[in-house]
């Protein structure tokens, strides 16, 4: 008995109101109601080849959902053919993937973070294999990324 994980993202939802999910042996979360992947169909095979479609699991199965990250055992009763997809009811459809994104999409949304990050990647890049002591050298080239990094967000934001 394994564990499953599955993604079930704000954004996938948006994008299967235009296209929907594949079918897939799924569950509905104990805790915050999604619908969540049990167990992956491969629908081309099941289209060609329909009696070797595989079966509901028959065995009790443990599965994580992938928006509150809690795990549940689950009867082979409670698992169903259907699309993966968020409750209308769940806290944290709309927060992070996983709890360790939860920070990082909280300092995303504060642009110093963003511009520290931008700014830091462009400075390694700059002083690559240059000594990295205190010099003007050194700080006009930080100075320089800092700027750099100001003028790609100001231009992505139009």
């Amino acid at each position: 008995m394994g564990m499953t994980f599955a993604i079930c993202s704000p954004m996938i939802a948006c994008v299967t109101d235009l296209v929907g999910l594949p079918v897939a042996w799924v569950v509905k979360c104990k805790k915050c109601g999604c619908t969540v992947t049990c167990r992956a169909i491969d629908s081309q095979r099941e289209h060609a080849e329909p009696e070797k479609a595989e079966p509901a699991p028959n065995d009790a199965v443990i599965v994580t959902c992938s928006c509150c990250w809690t795990a549940y055992r689950y009867s082979p009763s409670e698992v169903s053919k259907g699309p993966p997809s968020p409750s209308r009811t769940c806290a944290a459809k709309g927060s992070s993937i996983s709890p360790d994104t939860n920070n990082n999409n909280k300092e995303a949304k504060n642009p110093s973070s963003v511009l520290l990050i931008a700014a830091s990647l462009i400075a390694a890049v700059r002083l690559n294999r240059e000594e990295i002591k205190s010099s003007p050298a050194v700080y006009s080239k930080i100075a320089d990324s800092i700027r750099l990094a100001e003028m790609i967000q100001a231009r992505l934001r139009g």
